[in-house]
């Protein structure tokens, strides 16, 4: 690959994609060692301080990991098709820099109509944004029957749901919201438990911190079945293929509730997110993709046709150990499954 100095992409994006394709195509796999920046700088023909760039972009998603005095390796970080089974077919090795390349084209277009963060400014990488036309998308979501009857919901914590979770904390519902990068797993605002004019504030991030609780998979599980799940988005294609900041939260979450057994694939997941943020291009998804069923923007709301799966539950071989350590709920999950194959082995060894 040479680096296009003709394009609008920083030289160090350019090597970062490239990276990332090959890693998708094999060849580095999980847990394998990366050449030297020295080794790579030369091959790309750049200077050390871009490529460490590039391996510093790649290291914020969690697709590189760096280890001090050794070198950098590809982690199994969940998110992409960074990792692919030895007898999983190859889904297409464009499709990492397709989506790269488009998020970055909505980002730019993003700028016209969103909001900064508070802590992020414009980095769209750490957060997904709130945008004009927002409280448009809530009223629509509050009008449709799936949310009307739904008693217990799952509403990511994006700066663009802050108007439908304060909906849903005044129409009385359930509703449990991940931690940031759910490294202090979930927390629950239980029905009737904000106080009468506090509901806006509990909706940000910060208000939810003070009149939410914590809960535990346990208790998720005692709750029942969730009736609806609703996250924002980066970009979403109009058969439902959906990426956030680029770190596969919201498909870890979905995936947790399965493995807890209190969603399946007839559960709805919604996307919402501006018009500029919905993409004619038929991206295929990956293993951990969760797709959309329903697409709320501004001036529509769009029913996904089923054209592709949900994933059933975690796949484990896209769970790297660096991602482990920093997650409860899916340290959790890990022992529940270590005690289960344990306890299930006897009996398959007198099979």
């Amino acid at each position: 690959m040479t680096v296009n100095r003709e394009s609008p992409l920083p030289a160090y994006y350019q090597i970062a994609m490239d990276l990332h394709q090959r890693i998708s195509r094999g060849e580095w796999r999980a847990g394998g060692k990366l050449p030297s920046e020295p080794q790579l700088a030369r091959q790309y023909k750049v200077s050390r301080m871009t490529l460490r760039q590039a391996v510093s972009e790649l290291a914020k998603q969690g697709i590189l990991t760096r280890r001090q005095g050794d070198g950098t390796y590809v982690s199994r970080a969940y998110l992409d098709i960074t990792y692919r089974p030895k007898d999983e077919p190859v889904i297409g090795n464009d499709t990492d820099a397709t989506k790269t390349l488009m998020r970055q084209q909505v980002w730019e277009k993003m700028r016209q109509v969103a909001y900064p963060d508070s802590r992020f400014h414009w980095n769209f990488e750490e957060f997904v944004p709130d945008f004009e036309g927002s409280d448009l998308c809530a009223q629509s979501i509050r009008a449709l029957s799936c949310y009307q009857s739904s008693r217990l919901l799952f509403i990511a914590p994006d700066n663009s749901l802050a108007k439908i979770r304060q909906f849903a904390i005044e129409d009385q519902k359930a509703l449990i919201v991940a931690t940031h990068g759910i490294q202090r797993g979930f927390r629950y605002i239980e029905p009737g438990s904000v106080p009468s004019g506090q509901e806006a504030f509990c909706a940000t991030l910060d208000g939810m911190e003070r009149f939410s609780r914590p809960i535990s998979l346990d208790e998720i599980q005692g709750l029942g079945k969730i009736d609806l799940l609703i996250t924002g988005t980066s970009l979403v294609t109009e058969r439902g293929v959906r990426w956030g900041k680029g770190h596969g939260y919201f498909d870890l979450e979905w995936a947790i509730f399965c493995e807890l057994g209190i969603v399946d694939g007839e559960v709805p997941v919604m996307a919402v997110g501006h018009e500029l943020q919905v993409v004619p291009a038929d991206l295929k998804p990956s293993p951990v993709d969760t797709i959309a069923d329903i697409i709320v923007t501004p001036t529509r709301v769009t029913y996904v046709p089923p054209v592709y799966p949900k994933p059933e539950g975690i796949l484990w071989d896209y769970v790297s150990p660096e991602l482990l350590d920093r997650t409860p709920p899916l340290q959790a999950l890990y022992e529940r499954r270590k005690e289960h194959l344990q306890s299930s082995s006897p009996v398959e060894m007198d099979s």
